[in-house]
């Protein structure tokens, strides 16, 4: 477990370089960094620039607790699914219909995603799954259940920002988990940036695009 407390980041950019300095060991290897869009894809784009990496992003959906919207019940991927124990007072239905729409909403971010290119892979590498913040284990769970499916060779969780709660969680999972801060709920993890915009579809396919254009022209 890599840390180094620091006090604000500007924004994902800076978190990116910043976590890069955490994650130099992997520069210039075959590790992929997997960012799960949207805002985590901006942290781990400027992280696989700084380490001269592969970049790759992953779609992944929270499902919201049906009475409290600040809440999740669980996640899904791109073909994972994790659901809280204890819900029991929430309609089955309810679960299936959120599971199929996030699945489909998925689908389609995908696909937006990489029309016309492939998709990426994770056969033996070293995959550095990335995200803005962690306030809630759920979404890198779904992701690291996922890649782990494709027989991933080592797995490291990078953020910079995360909940006490949530770093207990993925610690069990992932084979390494570097942070830059960790903070105790949910108004601190947010409280760490400076600027936090909302990231467009649009500016993640843009990102994975530059991304690939400088692998061909490299």
């Amino acid at each position: 477990m890599v840390r180094e407390e620091v006090a604000t980041i500007q924004d994902r950019e800076q978190a990116g370089y910043l976590l890069s300095k955490k994650l130099a060991v992997y520069k210039n290897t075959d590790a992929l960094v997997l960012g799960i869009a949207h805002g985590g894809a901006v942290v781990a784009y400027h992280v696989a620039q700084a380490l001269k990496l592969d970049f790759a992003v992953v779609p992944c959906r929270k499902i919201k607790h049906p009475a409290n919207n600040w809440q999740t019940i669980g996640s899904v991927s791109i073909d994972d699914v994790l659901i809280h124990e204890d819900i029991h007072d929430i309609p089955q239905d309810y679960i299936y219909h959120q599971i199929q729409m996030s699945r489909i909403g998925i689908e389609r971010e995908f696909n937006f995603y990489y029309a016309n290119k492939t998709r990426p892979g994770f056969v033996g590498k070293t995959v550095i799954i990335v995200d803005d913040m962690l306030q809630e284990s759920d979404a890198v769970l779904a992701c690291l259940r996922s890649v782990r499916k494709q027989k991933s060779r080592k797995l490291i969780v990078a953020v910079p920002v995360i909940a006490f709660s949530a770093l207990r969680v993925v610690n069990e999972e992932a084979n390494d988990v570097v942070f830059l801060r960790m903070a105790s709920g949910f108004d601190s993890v947010r409280t760490i940036y400076n600027s936090l915009p909302l990231v467009k579809e649009e500016e993640v396919r843009e990102l994975l695009s530059r991304s690939m254009k400088a692998v061909v022209q490299g």
